[in-house]
């Protein structure tokens, strides 16, 4: 009975990787040149499929998950199978169900983890016949909200821990019966080790949908507008310290514009629910996926594969080193790897199958936005639940080829061991894995140990973590992997070099070496592993590993590295700061470096000799300011040697460092220093000097900082006027902005047109995110002072008057002015005009009507001028946003596009945009695309009138049909 149902799973397993015929292309479906694609799966065998996992018998799991949005029913998942042979499966089984709101799992042992918020859940199936023995609950605690931010990307890791991505939702898990152990999530991934029960941080999460990890083990993100992202420095080895580096998660994309990546859907768009303005950009990213199936050919190794859900598109990104990190650049210009003109095409999530081919989930839904982020007034004319019984899976081969797979690849432990070095990242994790699992025999271990002297890269480095988790590895065959001539080994030796560093001094020797490899992510590893040294260890080695991080520091090095080499001076930062500080060589080291170190050296001991140091050192003033400021967000008590510097650097008369250290003094509970209340005073003055440089009155804004404001409000505001250095104004407005003073918000609307546009972003933050000016930001756009298109009235700053104030009147008088569906002045207008959207437009009527009507201002393809906005992919939004931009120009206008007015001193006044605005001049693009160029020192008055170039009241120049013609032109007049 036995033999029969192996039998039986293996043909099953063969056929369903096995197709014998091709299936051509879909209708509705672009894809790149040389790859097919089909559909393998649909309603009513699936429905709203969100994960797709292939086990080890080769068989396709699918996790469904029709509660999204409304939480209304649990997630499941199901089986499928292919009985006919044809490449299309045919057969579904309800594998398990009643799994909470679950978004992610992963095969483990023989079942399946299961991130079901608010647990964690493991579905044992022994006798793999895919009915359960029994669910297990693992651990508690995960947060559940909006679903599309509760935990999920469950990923197996080559060091046997598994990693999940936060989600945005945070929560605070724990082991289940152990509530005492509750972890914070603070916003990070994490990962957990079921064998040893251990569970810990990961790193800054993006807060998205999925994990992609490499061969090697880096992980990238994606959520929503930042479509990848890699965790350059994980959380274990920042070990609580604050770093002068902000944020260890870093957008690695090469080809963003203004913070958004432009992407490329085909068809007929929908208008966008929430954000109209980020169409054609990402903004629904999600399911980041490695390709790692080596199926597709060398070009597509090392390739992050990112969907978007929203404009249904799979967008795929070549991952290249960039320092000590990557970076991400599009495969194809002006085009995506796969895209569908079916609005309803959702994929959600991608996975390599057993034989390199990528399937992609389609959750196939109408409306795939959370309500929570569509305007209630649209809401109500949208059908939520349009799709929620349907769902599709499609596979992606490169044309020509064929599966692969064979059941036996994961037979005894000889056939694991040489699946190891697979070309498919699947059979290797999925070997890896089942290795980990099992009890290896004495000829497994010697397999396994020739591989790391006889192995390709990715065999060797499977060994390298197996031997290591097995207990196997030997300090000898890690030194061996750390004179490797391929750099990733040298890096994974690294990491397996932890914890045992403080045992054996070659290793620590190597590992000091390789703090100046010529690759800059092997550099940085020995840095991050040696900040792991137990501080006994530490300090037997101290000297000898300051000495070795400041050579490395001297060097071709970046910003990632010489962060790794602070946190490698563990508790020694002020040491090593010190000790550069005091050298004749301090000029050699990158001042962010010593910045860097000043982050964590405030809460050591030796801080009275670090003080002293900086006193004394010959860096430049500036440089000290920084290294003050760093040591000030850690010291909390002072001392007479301490006072004894602080009063040494204020004699220096600098008005940046004065000011510091004045932030200092204040934290340390002492009375302001003679020269800050001087020169403070004094730079009141000054910072209204025209006749001093911008530099110097820069300098004097710093000595304002802890001015009371009454003090300098008038210095604030002078420097807003327009003839003032943009620095000036923009350093003026940061400091208004901490200010708690309603007077603030009336002052800065009193002055809104006189503004550059530049300023006046930084302006209408100020006053929409703090509640104490939403009053005078509400009569100015209730009085026209400010026109409403001016506040980029997206649907977050929309909500911040409507929705997220506690003031009922706030939320009242923004109520009167939009609504949470977006800002529209001509209603009645757009609705005339509303049936031009059922016509058929002409492309060549609407060229002439764009050349008669929009070509003075706007340039599209080789036609008109660059005025306003170039409108060549404009065809990326929907018609209906088209018109409503055409015809309410001044609902949402960017600043850059606004009217101004400019009146020199001999009376001459000119009209128009800001095309460039420098401290000397003023450069004015008007109607017919004439650029004036005029000397500040010529200009009279200048102001905002308001309004964008373009003017309303063009539907009197078209009818209905007019507009149709024009719109067909728009969208696809440049294809």
């Amino acid at each position: 009975m036995r033999f029969y149902y192996l039998v039986l799973i293996f043909l099953l397993s063969s056929v369903l990787f096995s197709c014998k015929k091709d299936i051509e292309t879909l209708d509705g479906f672009e894809i790149a040149p040389g790859f097919e694609l089909s559909r393998v799966a649909m309603e009513p065998l699936i429905k709203d499929p969100v994960d797709l996992e292939f086990d080890e018998l080769g068989n396709a799991l699918v996790l469904e998950m029709p509660g999204y949005p409304f939480e209304d029913q649990e997630s499941r998942i199901i089986l499928l199978k292919d009985t006919d042979q044809d490449g299309i499966y045919d057969y579904s089984q309800v594998f398990v169900e009643n799994l909470k709101l679950a978004s992610s799992f992963l095969p483990y042992k023989k079942g399946v983890l299961v991130a079901a918020p608010p647990y964690l859940l493991f579905v044992r199936d022994e006798d793999q016949n895919y009915f359960p023995n029994q669910i297990d609950t693992l651990m508690g605690g995960f947060s559940t909200g909006n679903l599309q931010h509760n935990y999920n990307g469950l990923t197996y890791g080559l060091d046997g821990w598994i990693y999940a991505a936060n989600g945005g939702n945070d929560g605070a898990p724990y082991w289940w019966g152990d509530t005492t152990g509750q972890m914070d999530l603070r916003g990070q991934d994490f990962r957990f080790n079921l064998e040893t029960k251990a569970l810990e941080r990961l790193g800054e999460s993006s807060g998205g949908y999925g994990l992609g990890v490499d061969e090697w083990g880096h992980i990238f993100e994606t959520h929503n507008l930042t479509h990848i992202s890699h965790l350059v420095i994980p959380d274990r080895y920042v070990n609580g310290n604050q770093l002068y580096q902000e944020h260890l998660l870093e957008n690695i994309s090469d080809h963003d514009d203004n913070g958004l990546a432009r992407i490329y859907p085909i068809g007929e768009q929908e208008s966008r629910v929430n954000h109209p303005e980020q169409s054609g950009y990402f903004s629904g990213s999600c399911g980041i996926t490695h390709y790692g199936g080596g199926a597709f050919g060398k070009e597509y190794d090392h390739t992050i594969w990112v969907a978007d859900v929203v404009l249904n598109l799979i967008h795929v990104d070549h991952i290249t080193g960039n320092g000590a990190s990557f970076k991400a650049s599009r495969d194809e210009e002006k085009s995506e790897f796969l895209a569908s003109n079916d609005r309803s095409f959702r994929p959600v999530n991608m996975s390599v199958g057993p034989n390199g081919d990528m399937f992609v989930v389609d959750m196939y839904r109408k409306v795939i936005e959370h309500p929570e982020w569509i305007p209630d007034a649209i809401e109500k004319t949208l059908d939520l639940e349009a799709g929620k019984d349907q769902g599709r899976i499609y596979r992606i081969k490169k044309t020509g080829t064929t599966g692969n797979f064979q059941l036996s690849h994961f037979q005894g432990q000889a056939r694991l061991i040489e699946n190891l070095s697979h070309t498919n990242q699947w059979v290797r994790m999925t070997a890896h894995r089942l290795l980990m699992d099992q009890q290896l025999d004495a000829n497994t271990l010697k397999s396994l140990k020739g591989l790391l002297s006889t192995a390709s890269g990715m065999g060797k480095l499977h060994a390298l973590w197996l031997l290591d988790n097995k207990g196997e590895l030997m300090d000898t065959e890690v030194i061996r992997a750390l004179r490797d001539p391929s750099f990733p080994i040298r890096e994974t030796a690294l990491k397996l070099a932890e914890g045992r560093l403080q045992s054996n001094d070659k290793l620590l020797e190597i590992c000091l070496a390789l703090l100046q490899d010529p690759n800059l992510r092997v550099t940085m590893q020995a840095a991050l592993s040696l900040s792991t040294l137990p501080q006994e260890s530490f300090k037997v080695h101290q000297q000898q590993i300051l000495n070795r991080l400041k050579e490395s520091a001297k060097g071709t090095v970046d910003s990632w590295t010489l962060t790794a080499i602070v946190l490698a001076s563990q508790d020694a930062a002020g040491i090593l700061l010190t000790e550069i500080l005091n050298s004749t060589q301090v000029k050699d080291f990158p001042t962010q470096f010593l910045a860097s170190l000043s982050q964590i050296a405030g809460k050591q001991s030796d801080v009275n000799q670090l003080m002293e140091a900086i006193a004394k050192s010959i860096i430049p003033l500036s440089d000290k300011q920084l290294l003050i400021r760093g040591l000030t967000n850690q010291l909390t008590k002072s001392s007479p040697g301490l006072i004894n510097s602080i009063q040494t650097l204020e004699q220096t008369g600098y008005p940046g460092l004065i000011s510091e250290l004045a932030i200092l003094r204040y934290k340390l509970k002492l009375p302001p220093s003679a020269q800050f209340l001087q020169y403070s005073r004094q730079a009141i003055d000054k910072v209204m000097d025209d006749s001093l440089s911008d530099s110097i009155r820069l300098q004097q804004m710093d000595l304002l900082v802890l001015l009371p404001f009454h003090e300098k409000s008038n210095a604030l505001f002078f420097c807003l006027g327009q003839s003032e250095p943009l620095k000036i104004q923009e350093k003026a407005l940061q400091q208004l902005a901490t200010i708690n003073d309603p007077s603030i918000g009336v002052q800065v609307v009193g002055i809104w047109s006189e503004l550059s546009p530049q300023t006046r972003r930084y302006a209408s933050d100020l006053l929409l995110f703090n509640e104490t000016h939403h009053d005078a930001l509400l009569t100015g756009l209730e009085d026209g002072r400010i026109n409403i298109g001016e506040m980029n009235f997206d649907l977050e700053r929309r909500r911040q008057l409507l929705w997220w104030t506690d003031n009922s009147e706030t939320k009242r008088r923004a109520e009167n002015l939009f609504s949470d569906s977006g800002v529209s002045n001509r209603q009645n207008v757009i609705e005339q005009m509303k049936p031009a959207l059922g016509l058929s437009g002409s492309v060549a009527s609407g060229k002439v009507i764009f050349e008669q009507v929009c070509a003075s201002c706007h340039r599209y393809g080789s036609l008109g001028n660059e005025v306003g906005p170039t409108l060549t992919e404009i065809g990326r939004k929907s018609k209906e946003t088209l018109m409503h931009d055409i015809l309410d120009p001044n609902a949402a206008a960017d600043p850059q596009y606004i009217n101004h007015r400019l009146e020199t001193k001999e009376g001459i006044i000119h009209i128009g945009i800001i095309a460039q605005e420098t401290d000397q001049e003023i450069s004015i693009k008007k109607m017919g695309g004439e650029n004036v160029k005029i000397p500040k020192s010529e200009v009279k008055s200048f102001r905002s009138l308001g309004t964008s170039l373009m003017m309303e009241g063009l539907e009197n120049s078209m009818d209905v049909q007019k507009m149709a013609d024009l719109l067909e032109f728009l969208q696809k007049g440049n294809l």
